[in-house]
């Protein structure tokens, strides 16, 4: 795998990761702020931002720049997180200036009118609404903002009080404090040869200035061991039960992802089959981190009934003593090896995928880090560091869990 990396005038990183045989290329734009980066009153300002981006620049509408992609037979999109908001377009080779052409566009010149600004907000919280109607959806944002106090439990979304409070003047100071280049990096994986777009990022996205932002947050972040009864009429009781986990960079977030992946990642897993093949008590379990990098929440969710969903938590629990008092085995742990390295290997098979790995490991660490060290690593993982990551996970001072139904 050949990764070239350089840099604009203006000292945005450039991640290139040509493949030969293909004729698509995959160009994004990963910014390093989300849902964390917002103040009290903003919150929801990140993905609000990303909507406003796409609704018209100084000469192009909402509709010319749909219509210029679809012409292309490109597709563009977007996405908002807790700490990164990314645009990308997928072109065909041959179609690669087009696609940086609109989103350069985009960056330097959307108006962010008032007229499309209420648009948009009466959009959001439409979507806002959309998910509180949607128990088994919203019951993940409810237990990060009840259980992690810090802004890391900050919603994507907002609130709908907080949306109607953002005015165009808030969205274009967040705009430049947080769309800086020491926070931007542009990510491309696909047939293309940087040459001949070098001189067009430069005149484009080169150009964007790099000023201090005015604005500061607490990363402070602390796991509180609560339980949450949110009281909802629902037809399923719907569970988070939660440790704590592991930061981004935690030198243990590989043994973490195993304990995940072995208790809750697949139909195999442990609580899988448990709680659904073998008591039939819920249709959906799994599990999940939510990780930062100040820290990270662990939590595996079951929808279940208000006759079973007792039943339900202490079988959670007693999985997690288990796992904290013997390990996994030598079976489980390769299992899920094999697991991992077939989902390095998909994602390899993608240019999305190349290109979203290249600019999350650069946005973590300053550079790209080599897959073959990283699978490396993991095959050296043995049972006993499992359990060693474990009996620091599970302990019951960072249980918590929120309950939401008709209970």
């Amino acid at each position: 795998m050949s990764i070239r990396i350089e840099k604009l005038k203006n000292g945005i990183p450039v991640l290139m990761d040509k493949i030969d045989g293909i004729n698509s290329v995959t160009f994004g734009i990963f910014v390093k702020t989300g849902a964390k980066n917002e103040l009290n009153g903003e919150e929801g300002i990140s993905h609000l931002l990303e909507h406003m981006m796409f609704k018209g620049t100084k000469t192009k509408s909402a509709k010319d720049i749909s219509e210029i992609i679809d012409n292309e037979g490109g597709i563009i999109n977007a996405y908002t997180g807790k700490e990164n908001t990314v645009y990308y377009v997928q072109m065909l080779s041959n179609k690669l200036k087009e696609g940086i052409e609109i989103l350069t566009d985009m960056f330097l010149n959307s108006t962010f009118s008032e007229e499309n600004l209420e648009k948009e907000k009466n959009v959001v919280i439409e979507e806002i609404r959309m998910y509180d109607d949607i128990p088994e959806e919203i019951v993940h944002d409810r237990n990060t903002a009840l259980v992690i106090e810090g802004v890391q439990g900050n919603t994507v979304l907002g609130t709908e009080e907080s949306i109607k409070g953002i005015t165009r003047e808030k969205l274009v100071k967040y705009f430049k404090d947080q769309y800086r280049p020491e926070n931007i990096v542009i990510s491309i994986a696909g047939n293309f040869s940087f040459e001949d777009i070098s001189e067009l990022l430069n005149e484009g996205l080169g150009k964007i200035e790099n000023i201090l932002p005015e604005r500061k947050y607490d990363g402070a972040m602390k796991i509180k061991s609560i339980e949450n009864k949110i009281n909802k009429d629902t037809n399923q009781v719907h569970i988070c039960f939660n440790t704590m986990g592991c930061s981004l960079t935690s030198d243990i977030r590989y043994e973490v992802a195993i304990i995940s992946n072995t208790l809750a990642g697949n139909m195999s897993s442990r609580l899988f089959q448990k709680i659904r093949e073998d008591r039939g008590l819920a249709y959906s379990v799994f599990s999940y981190t939510s990780s930062f990098e100040e820290g990270g929440l662990f939590t595996v969710y079951a929808g279940t009934t208000k006759k079973d969903y007792k039943e339900v938590i202490e079988i959670i629990e007693k999985e997690f003593d288990d796992v904290r008092e013997n390990g996994i085995t030598e079976y489980e742990l390769q299992k899920s090896k094999n697991q991992f390295l077939s989902a390095v290997t998909f994602g390899l098979e993608s240019s999305k995928g190349r290109m979203n790995r290249m600019a999350n490991s650069y946005l973590l660490y300053k550079e790209i880090k080599d897959l073959d060290e990283i699978l490396e690593q993991i095959e050296k993982i043995t049972v006993e560091d499992i359990k060693k990551a474990a009996q620091n996970m599970f302990d019951k001072k960072y249980y918590s869990k929120t309950i939401l139904g008709n209970i």
